[in-house]
């Protein structure tokens, strides 16, 4: 869904005084975020849905569209936990860009074996 792009980097959890719903339905991603006072811990209620804190307010969902069909996502109240949410954003992209590198990395190296090795071979006939 629109805006809920994010979700893929997250599992449903506590992130600092982030409570962060990662989820999905039949047309798409979902990502619902919420602030949770200091020193506070998420009750989860184990379903991949909103906290159970009666203390945490959401500050990230469904601002407009049709609920499961066209709906969009967007921040419902703007303050210092935008830019949290951003970085760790920022912080699984950086490791999902180094992890593709490394992964190209090691298929040319196995190529670059699979390579010698059957010039190698090649080479005694």
């Amino acid at each position: 869904m629109n805006g809920a792009q994010n979700a893929k980097y997250f599992k449903t959890g506590q992130y600092g005084k982030l409570y962060i719903v990662s989820g999905s339905h039949a047309r798409g991603v979902t990502l619902k975020i919420f602030v949770l006072p200091d020193g506070v811990e998420a009750i989860s209620n184990g379903l991949n849905n909103s906290p159970l804190n009666k203390d945490a307010v959401k500050v990230y969902g469904v601002v407009g569209g049709n609920p499961g069909w066209t709906e969009y996502y967007g921040w419902l109240h703007k303050g210092p936990w935008v830019d949290d949410f951003e970085a760790l954003v920022n912080e699984r992209k950086q490791l999902e860009l180094a992890k593709k590198e490394d992964d190209y990395t090691a298929r040319a190296e196995r190529k670059e074996a699979e390579r010698e090795r059957e010039n190698g071979l090649l080479s005694q006939y």
